[in-house]
């Protein structure tokens, strides 16, 4: 490993390269920390360390190449020195790929190495965070209400044990979410580790990444926005719900996480939830149509099927967040649904529609 570059210490990021991670990476340097990621694609992590680099932050961004994250010992000298490990990397391109139990065992595989390697370490740790996901909140089919840090699936790994390879893509990753997260409690309970151990789940994200991502790579969690931008009619709802959180304030709230200076104790053992807003993709096109009329997006049925101020509706089969534990802990509300939608929008049609 390189040189340790700041005197407050070494974050490392698993998965550098990703939509999150690359909002993560920021906040940890604008906490004046240096960055360690690990990524599956050296040329895709130094696309991100140029950029990081651009914005004034030199040298303090370290990119290391690990090819199997499942490998038992993957992250043993990544971990080294550091401070606070970030656990963000997910396979995204292996979810639909993948059968069920394969991917299962791919996830739940890496998050025990991640964890093994913390124990070695050294003295400087002081923290793992976990980013795992609403799917490891809701059962699938899930019910409709409202979900909380107190909720679990109950559902999808039982019916990979059960199904295996026809368990389908949702379970698998709802599955291996919630596998991972799981061992991840374990883990804290049995070795009551010295370090500070915290989880992260978070609706479907909206905002700008760090890097613009290849035009067939854009999130599915983005594709109401980009589907109005490209002259589409309003499309219809979401997979699962419609709630949804900037990326940027999931990396707030996971940098702060990380930095026991910042949370004094209160991040350790428990989990957060990320969900801010419930639009639709009525709300986007009212949004844009309001705010960026020039961009002459579908009209729709204006303020059909969403809440004036973006919560959840209630009645009916709704299945919504409540992400007021995240709020009241940092002290920081979340950023304005419309600011989200703006920035998105924006985002995309300077890199993908000039």
């Amino acid at each position: 490993m390189g040189e340790e570059i700041s005197s407050r210490g070494t974050v490392l990021i698993t998965g550098l390269n990703g939509y999150l991670a690359g909002r993560v990476a920021e906040s940890v340097l604008k906490a004046g920390y240096s960055v360690r990621g690990t990524v599956r694609n050296m040329a895709a992590g130094n696309e991100v360390k140029k950029v990081l680099r651009d914005m004034g932050y030199g040298d303090a961004v370290e990119v290391v190449y690990v090819r199997d994250m499942a490998e038992a010992g993957a992250f043993d000298e990544a971990v080294i020195g550091c401070s606070s490990i970030l656990h963000l990397a997910a396979p995204v391109d292996e979810t639909w790929t993948l059968e069920p139990p394969a991917l299962l065992r791919m996830v739940v595989n890496s998050t025990t190495g991640i964890l093994n390697s913390a124990l070695k370490a050294g003295a400087a740790l002081q923290s793992v965070v976990l980013m795992s996901s609403s799917a490891a909140n809701f059962d699938v089919p899930p019910e409709p209400g409202v979900y909380s840090e107190k909720d679990w699936n109950k559902t999808s790994e039982a019916a990979i044990e059960k199904l295996g390879r026809d368990a389908g893509g949702l379970h698998a990753y709802c599955g291996s979410k919630t596998a991972a997260e799981r061992l991840f409690w374990r883990f804290h309970d049995e070795n009551k580790p010295a370090f500070s151990m915290t989880t992260i789940q978070a609706t479907y994200f909206i905002g700008p990444p760090l890097v613009p991502w290849k035009k067939e790579r854009i999130p599915y969690s983005l594709s109401p926005t980009w589907k109005l931008l490209q002259g589409e009619e309003v499309p219809g709802p979401m997979l699962l719900y419609e709630a949804t959180i900037d990326v940027r304030d999931v990396a707030r709230v996971i940098v702060w996480a990380a930095l026991p200076e910042q949370h004094a104790g209160a991040a350790d053992g428990e989990r957060f939830l990320c969900s801010s807003a419930v639009g639709n993709a009525q709300a986007i096109a009212d949004i844009l149509n309001e705010r960026l009329p020039a961009l002459q997006v579908a009209r729709g049925t204006p303020g059909h099927g969403y809440e004036p101020d973006y919560s959840a509706p209630t009645g009916g089969d709704i299945v919504a967040f409540d992400g007021s534990k995240a709020v009241a802990a940092t002290g920081q509300p979340w950023i304005p649904y419309e600011t989200s939608i703006v920035d998105t929008a924006l985002f995309l049609k300077r890199n993908y529609l000039g």
